[in-house]
């Protein structure tokens, strides 16, 4: 029996994929918004030694990726304004 097949018995819906991706969003969106610091890191405008495990800009392009932006900029001038970054969150689901 598939996943698929057990949640159409349960009669639930697959939620976990919805709940990261909108936790991501509203994490990306407040922290391009509000933190310079954070933004610098995100940027990779940090000079030292490279960071062990999964790049930051990967995040960055998956956001970008679901709220139909072509690129970090654009997800950058959303997220400064928060009623375009909301409405671009929204439109999605």
């Amino acid at each position: 029996m598939t996943n698929d097949e057990v949640f159409q018995r349960a009669k639930e819906e697959r939620l976990l994929l919805k709940i990261l991706k909108t936790r991501r969003h509203s994490c990306i969106g407040h922290t391009i918004g509000h933190n310079v610091f954070a933004v610098n890191i995100l940027e990779g405008a940090i000079y030292g030694e490279k960071a062990v495990g999964r790049p930051g800009l990967q995040c960055l392009k998956q956001v970008a990726r679901n709220t139909a932006a072509d690129s970090y900029t654009a997800v950058n001038r959303r997220a400064c304004s928060s009623c375009r970054w909301r409405a671009a969150n929204q439109s999605e689901d």
